[in-house]
């Protein structure tokens, strides 16, 4: 068995609409990893394969049904069996218990995220891996998604990319860096244990990020490398980002479990509740200015 380079973990929810656009973007962009002759030699390549996994949700509209349909000859016409296509059925538990049913079996070095109505930009994964591999020691690294680039406070910002700075927990308390689209990170984080937590449903990425930028070298890259399939609004449009709500309570249940779990002293831990509130009511006001706007 050949040694697996890449997992590719992307949980798929009554997707049926957007699944195409999801896997052959990620796809693609393997592709393209391999055709590179520097980052071969530098990761060995010619040695190893690379594993997307598709976890089904419990989907009832067609998706389940779409992804056992699916092989490499769906996504390119070349010679692509340095990919392996692997398709989970799941009971519907959540995105959460979809990435971790898919985090415990992917077998790569590095273990990248997609959601099933985003996808990857071109040359997005050659660039991330390679800042990764550079970067010394640095365990985790995220980009923009939808944006070209965002304004940032002062974060310490990395010599070796212009757009390339580090994180800290305070950073990631206060403005949730880390999106599963372009998060890509080192195996030693999933070997020591850290995952979703079970049973959340909204916001579940902020308290499995918190985890790893507590104890990890994390570094964000202020450059747009995912987008919507559907071009839909990062909150407040439709599915799980649609319910603001929701979305608020997940967060604020991320932080207490940062606090309950050691993560953040409780000063963070307040502090960081209260302007998680502020954020929600700004989020509102946008919301609400959006639709004002389209009628």
């Amino acid at each position: 068995m050949k040694k697996v380079f890449l997992s590719v973990v992307i949980p798929f929810y009554n997707s049926s609409r957007t699944a195409r656009e999801s896997i052959t973007s990620v796809f693609s962009e393997i592709e393209i990893l391999y055709q590179d002759k520097k980052l071969a030699k530098i990761f060995s390549l010619e040695d190893t394969v690379s594993e997307i996994i598709c976890c089904n949700d419990g989907a009832v509209d067609g998706t389940a049904e779409y992804l056992d349909g699916i092989s490499n000859a769906d996504f390119s016409d070349g010679n692509t069996s340095f990919i392996e296509l692997k398709v989970m059925h799941l009971k519907n538990g959540g995105a959460a218990s979809a990435r971790n049913a898919g985090l415990n079996v992917c077998r790569g070095e590095y273990i990248a995220f997609n959601d099933s109505d985003d996808m990857w930009l071109k040359d997005s994964l050659v660039k991330r891996l390679s800042i990764l591999s550079e970067e010394p020691n640095a365990d985790l690294i995220t980009a923009n998604h939808e944006r070209e680039s965002q304004k940032l406070p002062k974060l310490a910002k990395a010599k070796s990319h212009v757009n390339l700075f580090y994180i800290s927990i305070k950073d990631e308390l206060y403005k949730n860096y880390y999106t599963t689209q372009n998060s890509i990170l080192k195996r030693r984080i999933i070997d020591s244990g850290i995952r979703f937590k079970e049973g959340m449903r909204y916001s579940e990425e902020v308290y499995f990020f918190i985890q790893i930028v507590s104890k990890y070298k994390c570094i964000f890259l202020n450059e747009k490398m995912s987008r919507s399939v559907m071009s839909k609004e990062r909150f407040g449009e439709s599915g799980l980002s649609g319910n603001l709500r929701a979305m608020e309570k997940g967060e604020l249940r991320s932080l207490k479990l940062a606090y309950n779990e050691l993560y953040i002293t409780h000063g963070q831990y307040v502090s960081a509740a209260i302007f998680s509130v502020l954020k929600y009511f700004r989020r509102i006001l946008i919301v609400a200015k959006r639709k004002a706007n389209k009628r």
